[in-house]
């Protein structure tokens, strides 16, 4: 049997697709083979409040939104709020996608497992 694993992915990553022109799909299943993604509502609803900011941002949201329909990201309804939502899904055992700060070490502090964009470059921390 394959084993698959579930990664979160949170509203940075999402949008470091186009401004460090990096494919974070593509990047972690070649890091992790066979990959569901997984994005909460309340990601979506941050990506469509900067949509509605300006232009530029805009852009980056629709491509966004463009490969994680290609890429079949499951979105899934929990609370309002994002870091809390990304920390419940650690909690539940998903890898979480974050740049972050604070939350890659709130993650961090109960084992939980974080990938991250260090030099253009995904880096997985335990």
């Amino acid at each position: 049997m394959v084993r698959s694993y579930k990664v979160a992915l949170d509203t940075n990553m999402l949008l470091y697709i186009t401004s460090h022109k990096i494919d974070v799909f593509a990047e972690i299943r070649k890091n992790f083979g066979n990959v569901i993604f997984i994005v909460p509502q309340s990601i979506c609803n941050e990506l469509e409040r900067l949509r509605e900011g300006n232009v530029s941002r805009a852009k980056q949201v629709n491509i966004a939104e463009q490969l994680m329909k290609k890429n079949q990201v499951k979105i899934i309804k929990l609370s309002n709020d994002a870091d809390n939502d990304l920390l419940e899904l650690a909690k539940q055992g998903m890898i979480v996608a974050t740049n972050d700060k604070e939350l890659k070490k709130r993650i961090k502090d109960f084992g939980g497992r974080v990938i991250y964009l260090r030099k253009k470059k995904l880096i997985e921390g335990m």
